[in-house]
């Protein structure tokens, strides 16, 4: 019994990994200057794009290859959590990370993420969700302390 509770721990393990390991989300540093998000793109591995983006026209954009399962061949574009059909706006200087998610793990995005998936997280979106955690670490501080002092007012 012992021995079968090890594997099934183990297994759970190898598959928690091989889940968290499939999108992987890469920091931009600030050394490379890049004239476009496209540009940016342009060097993730197994992306593959034609055309420039020029004259704000997105540029045919493959994850998957050119055998890609629909006419409509573009990935699903993610910028801070929201889906988008156009990426152009965005300015190299504020991505902080780009995450580019080319098998299942695509899957919770339906049929249209059967074509790969591009996230992109920006510097202020994540400024951001530190200043909400902060936020609410404070919340849960301040609860924290006025349970106590009810507690303390109980006792006496």
């Amino acid at each position: 019994m012992k021995r079968i509770r090890c594997l099934s721990l183990l297994f759970a393990t190898l598959l928690c990994v091989s889940v968290s390991g499939q999108g992987v989300e890469k920091v931009k540093d600030s050394k490379n200057s890049y004239n476009s998000i496209i540009d940016m793109l342009r060097g993730e591995p197994g992306v593959t794009i034609k055309g420039t983006g020029e004259n704000g026209t997105m540029p045919a954009i493959y994850i998957r290859g050119l055998g890609t399962n629909t006419e409509y061949h573009q990935p699903v574009f993610v910028v801070d959590g929201l889906r988008t059909d156009n990426i152009l706006y965005v300015q190299p200087d504020q991505v902080y990370s780009i995450t580019i998610i080319k098998d299942g793990t695509a899957s919770i995005y339906g049929m249209e993420g059967a074509n790969g998936v591009i996230e992109i997280k920006t510097k202020g979106a994540v400024e951001a969700q530190k200043q909400i955690a902060q936020e609410e670490k404070q919340i849960r501080k301040k609860a924290r302390r006025e349970k106590r002092a009810r507690r303390k007012k109980k006792v006496e």
